[in-house]
């Protein structure tokens, strides 16, 4: 399970770390005053839109959080 945070300052960043990790980078993410707590994301089944479970593990156990940009974009629907 992944916890996701995102930043006060830029709607389009966001930082992972995995729910049980307990070290300072993961601490560190928790408690920074320019993060906000968005949800938590399961850790099973395939990519979602934004979000890669499979990198997010890589770059946790690599880092201790896996950081990740979205933009979201209004599409008009051609008839």
């Amino acid at each position: 399970m992944f916890e996701i945070y995102r930043s006060r300052h830029n709607a389009h960043h966001f930082v992972a770390v995995s729910k049980d990790d307990i070290r300072e980078n993961a601490r560190g993410v928790r408690k920074s005053r320019n993060l906000d707590f968005l949800t938590d994301v399961a850790d099973q089944g395939g990519p979602r839109i934004a979000f890669d479970a499979g990198a997010a593990r890589s770059r946790i156990a690599r880092d201790g959080f896996y950081a990740f940009a979205v933009t979201v974009e209004t599409r008009e629907h051609a008839a």
